[in-house]
């Protein structure tokens, strides 16, 4: 019987998480605009898409680095290079169920990469990304610090675009947050264009509030 005892407690803090909520949102309704937006912390997710079909141009290759695909024997070097934020088990995982990653070495040593996906994928607890048929998802495109500003990243990722249309993609969804400037920054230069915009707010910085979705620049 000593299991159950809990349960009145548990039922109790659900209860007060629900009305906690409910006044938050009463209130919101009630209290000048400014204030309401005090009490809330908000994130502004953006999809950019690029149309693979149109011209890709990758710049100049980098003197002296190689490019290639990634295999499992690749994974723990990509693991240290970064603390990628998957486990390299995770990463073996995906690379079985089709994910592919581009890899830029410099005599041997790993430098640059590139992962993206061709299945839907979560994003959240609230959003998983629905891919079309021959849409593909950047998940992740690091360089290392020392080779920064020398155009890789923009050489790493165009040639990424076209092995994708060779292997008959239509289009490459990535996404980031709204103040990542140098991401952001980087797509645009590649011929990204917004495809849509997600925010999610937190009531308190606590209780998630639903996400809204606006359409991007390809909807207007």
């Amino acid at each position: 019987m000593k299991r159950y005892t809990c349960i009145p407690a548990v039922i109790f803090f659900v209860a007060i998480v629900v009305m906690t909520v409910i006044t938050m949102m009463t209130v919101s309704d009630t209290m000048p605009e400014a204030s309401a937006q005090n009490m809330q912390t908000c994130e502004e997710w953006l999809e950019l898409i690029r149309d693979l079909n149109a011209p890709i141009r990758p710049g100049k290759s980098p003197e002296g680095l190689r490019m290639r695909w990634a295999g499992k024997q690749d994974l723990f070097a990509i693991n240290a290079l970064e603390g990628f934020v998957k486990e390299t088990e995770f990463m073996e995982e995906s690379l079985r169920k089709g994910d592919r990653c581009l890899l830029l070495e410099d005599e041997g040593a790993m430098c640059a990469f590139v992962w993206v996906t061709f299945r839907d994928f979560k994003l959240a607890l609230w959003y998983t990304l629905k891919l079309e048929p021959g849409w593909s998802y950047l998940v992740y495109i690091f360089v290392h610090p020392a080779y920064g500003r020398k155009g890789i990243a923009s050489y790493l990722l165009g040639s990424l675009m076209k092995d994708l249309r060779e292997m008959g993609c239509s289009r490459l969804i990535s996404g980031m947050y709204s103040n990542w400037d140098a991401s952001i920054g980087l797509h645009r230069k590649m011929g990204f264009r917004v495809h849509r915009r997600l925010t999610q707010c937190k009531l308190l910085n606590i209780f998630p509030t639903p996400p809204s979705i606006d359409a991007g620049e390809e909807a207007k």
